[in-house]
Formats: C-alpha cells, structure tokens, sequence
C-alpha cells in the first residue's frame, strides 16, 4: 500500500474511531448536563436536541466532518512522516498524543470552554463550569488516538526490522 494511502487512512480511521468512542463515554460520564435539562451550558452557543432541526443537521455532517478532519490533520504528518517511521513506537506514541492534544485541544485557537483561548475570550460561566470536566476526553482522545496512530502507522515488517537493526547495533557496539 503506497506510504501516503496508509497514512491518510490510519489517521483519518484512528481520529474519527476515537473521537466517536471517547465522545460517547465522556458525554454519558461528563457531558449530558452541558447539553441536555433545564438549562444546558452548550445550548447558548452549540447546536443540541432542544432543536431537532438543528441537531438532525449537526449528526447528519457528524462523521463526514471528523472525517474531513482526519483528513486534514494527516496531511500535516506528510513532511516528517519519514522521520515518524524511524523513531521507536514509544517515542511516536508520545509525539502524536502530545500534538493532539496540545495542538488540537489545549492551545487551538478556536476558543472552547475547555481550552487556553475559551479562558481568555468566552465569559466566565462557560469556562467555569466547563473547563475542567472537559479534560478528561481530551486527554482519553488524545491518548487513544496517538496510540493507533503510532502502532498502524508504520507496517509490522517495518517496525521489526528497525527493532532488530537496533539490537544488532547495540550488541556490535557492546
């Protein structure tokens, strides 16, 4: 399979499965009252099922959107995606969860209850009441999706290959 296929379709795979499983726990968990009951927190500025018209549009573009995403988020792995393949699982485990959730939680610039830029910008009974509770999906997100991506990312042959090249260099240098 061409290197580019494979990446497109571990990232785009990894990010859309773990955004759907790490979202539907952490709303059962965390979430139903940001969206759901007598005063949601998301409902001022988020699509929810108080509109059924609105949230019929929001599930309907659900996953065509987080695939786009998916999409999106592999084409920027391109440029180092040779230097992803040399490094050791952990080392790539721990880059790509990192990004995630860095890049696209914590410091995206797009303000949220749960990130720096809603803390700065939204009024503070969004932020208040939503910072913290939203800390643990991003993490699991994070976690889940730089684990896939990291362990598919490269072939199987490959990572042995470079795992016993490594041995064998350690062991003529010893």
């Amino acid at each position: 399979m061409n290197t580019y296929i494979r990446l497109a379709l571990v990232v785009i795979l990894s990010h859309t499965f773990s955004y759907l499983l790490v979202g539907a726990i952490a709303y059962q968990l965390f979430y139903k009252p940001f969206w759901e009951g007598p005063s949601p927190l998301y409902a001022p500025f988020l699509r929810t099922m108080a509109t059924p018209a609105l949230w019929e549009q929001a599930m309907a573009w659900q996953i065509p959107g987080q695939l786009l995403r998916g999409l999106l988020m592999a084409l920027v792995f391109i440029p180092i995606l040779p230097a992803m393949k040399e490094i050791s699982f952990a080392r790539r485990y721990t880059f790509v969860a990192g990004l995630f959730f860095v890049f696209a939680h914590l410091a995206a610039s797009a303000p949220s209850p749960a990130n720096i830029e809603g803390a700065l910008y939204l009024r503070p009974e969004f932020v208040a009441q939503g910072f913290l509770p939203s800390q643990p999906e991003m993490i699991a997100h994070s976690l889940l999706t730089g684990f896939l991506i990291a362990k598919f990312l490269v072939k199987p042959s490959q990572a042995r290959v470079k795992a016993l090249t490594r041995s064998q260099t350690s062991q003529n240098l010893a």
